[in-house]
């Protein structure tokens, strides 16, 4: 006797369809707000210390060493939380706007690379070179060496691919209200970024527009980014009931 096997209703009725698309987004949602909000506590304490230094005097190029090393490890942290927040962003982006999320996914990627081979280096190699007394050569590799190649790699990163990121990312907000002030935040930074990039190709002292963008106006971002997820999250709540 032949048995034949129905579907299951968890996997062909469209109500289940439903719940697992609401599912999906609750938890993309919740990813990229935590992922958002941390970020913008890493942002806001960075420039709570920047402040600090500069109000007693330690604000000097190249920083003392416990600043930089309190920026290097608030660097390597934020750089995958800023990825995981533009891939969240990514999957909520609606159908249309996608290859401009996309587009800024893919330079935040760079970004995050970038940044975090120069400071792994530095908390790594540069670090323990300079204990063990071993400089010989080492000035191509500090984070904030005039002539290094990782500070190179610095301004690659928060000026040239994080600048592209955030400028791709602008249209993608075109609500009124947060996302309006979310969308001029975005070109701003893109803005001030990429004219530090191409000012420090030109040893220009306009590069310091480029230390604005990201030690003040990047936590703004993050921070309006975790309001935009949490309204996302809240209307597809609210489409299920």
């Amino acid at each position: 006797m032949n048995q034949t096997i129905l579907p299951t209703p968890q996997s062909d009725t469209p109500l289940s369809s439903h719940h697992t698309l609401e599912a999906r987004a609750n938890l993309t949602c919740s990813l990229g707000f935590w992922s958002a909000v941390l970020a913008t506590g890493a942002g806001v304490l960075y420039f709570l210390v920047i402040v600090a230094a500069a109000i007693t005097g330690q604000m000097t190029f190249p920083p003392p060493d416990w600043l930089q090393l309190f920026g290097g490890i608030i660097s390597l942290l934020f750089c995958p939380v800023m990825v995981v927040v533009m891939a969240c962003l990514h999957t909520i982006t609606p159908a249309n706007k996608q290859v401009l999320s996309q587009i800024s996914l893919a330079f935040t990627l760079l970004f995050a690379t970038a940044v975090t081979i120069n400071r792994f280096v530095q908390l790594g190699v540069v670090r323990q070179s300079m204990a063990l007394g071993e400089t010989e050569g080492i000035t191509w590799f500090l984070a904030y060496g005039e002539r290094s190649i990782m500070f190179a790699l610095e301004m690659l990163g928060w000026g040239w691919f994080l600048g592209l990121a955030l400028l791709f990312a602008a249209p993608i907000f075109t609500a009124p209200g947060y996302q309006r002030w979310l969308r001029w935040l975005l070109l701003l930074y893109g803005v001030l970024a990429l004219v530090s990039a191409v000012a420090h190709l030109l040893a220009s002292p306009l590069v310091a527009v480029g230390f604005v963008a990201w030690g003040f106006i990047l936590f703004l971002v993050t921070g309006l980014l975790a309001v935009h997820f949490q309204r996302i999250k809240n209307l597809a709540q609210g489409g299920a009931t």
